[in-house]
């Protein structure tokens, strides 16, 4: 369990005496720390009991009479996409205490700044801030990743060269429904922590709790365009394919029609009938040949003026 102190408006590793502030952080390796804290600061069994259940929760806010629990989804890139992991954090006035089943890169790049003495918003609030800021910042680029790849997707198709896409598609405008769904309530939570709904937020880190619920705005405006447009790439692959399948069968109709004339003519001189004209002829053969090929010859150059093909 990592454990900071903030004294004289800095944050020092280690648990201080008569600090202004803590802040413990606790994976989920490490469950007896949170039994800890849970007696130390009057945690509600109830919390403590999300944090530890296998299933994935909404981002949202409990209210309790000195303290909040706080569900946030912090998202971190894979070959699908961008995955959610949940983060846990109780918030008092003097307090803050990060759960997490698993290490996550947002609580890593806090703990990373602290080392290096990068300063952070006043207060524990601010603390709060600067890891939802961190977890809203890190899900920017992955949502700009997939619309990239729309975007690549989109040119492939229209240039012809590529017409598999359609799985791909599909999966794109899954997940960026899935990535939505756990931020719109996210957003929710980052209003009411703005707003001054939430007393032990200082006003002067209200605004900036503000900025984050503006960038997670972004964000799903980024997410609502990237499910139209997978619909529209969606749309011009099938349009595409469906060109493609009508050249094919505008040209195996001009073949067909083409060899119509032949196949006419050799299923008459191919009949069972001995008085068929010039079945004895020697030029016979030669003159049924001609006649095909001239015939072909002639109903290309009428399709061709006529721009059929």
């Amino acid at each position: 369990m990592d454990v900071w102190s903030l004294v004289d408006g800095r944050w020092l590793e280690g648990e201080l005496a008569g600090a202004e502030g803590y802040w413990y952080n606790v994976t989920g390796a490490q469950n007896g720390g949170l039994d800890t804290l849970a007696e130390r600061y009057g945690l509600h069994p109830l919390s403590i009991e999300d944090c530890r259940s296998a299933m994935l929760h909404a981002p949202k806010i409990d209210e309790f009479h000195d303290h909040i629990f706080v569900v946030l989804q912090a998202f971190v890139a894979t070959a699908r996409g961008p995955e959610p992991l949940e983060m846990d954090i109780f918030f008092g006035p003097k307090f803050l205490i990060t759960y997490q089943d698993v290490p996550l890169t947002t609580i890593q790049h806090v703990l990373a700044d602290l080392r290096n003495g990068v300063a952070v918003r006043p207060g524990v609030d601010g603390l709060f801030y600067t890891m939802a800021d961190h977890t809203t910042d890190a899900l920017l680029p992955l949502v700009s990743e997939l619309s990239g790849r729309l975007d690549e997707i989109e040119v492939e198709i229209l240039s012809r060269s590529n017409f598999s896409h359609q799985p791909e598609i599909l999966s794109l405008r899954s997940r960026a429904g899935a990535v939505r769904r756990l931020l719109v309530p996210q957003l929710t939570v980052m209003q009411r922590l703005a707003r001054g709904e939430i007393e032990i937020v200082d006003e002067q880190n209200r605004i900036y709790f503000r900025d984050v619920y503006d960038h997670l705005v972004r964000i799903n405006l980024e997410l609502e365009a990237l499910r139209e447009d997978s619909e529209v790439a969606l749309t011009t692959l099938l349009s595409a394919v469906n060109n493609r399948l009508s050249e094919v069968m505008k040209v195996l109709s001009v073949v067909s029609a083409l060899a119509l004339p032949a196949i006419v003519i050799a299923g008459i001189f191919g009949t069972n009938f001995d008085n068929v004209p010039g079945l004895h002829s020697n030029l016979g053969f030669s003159v049924m040949i001609g006649t095909m090929i001239g015939m072909g010859i002639a109903m290309g150059y009428y399709f061709r003026r006529r721009r059929w093909f």
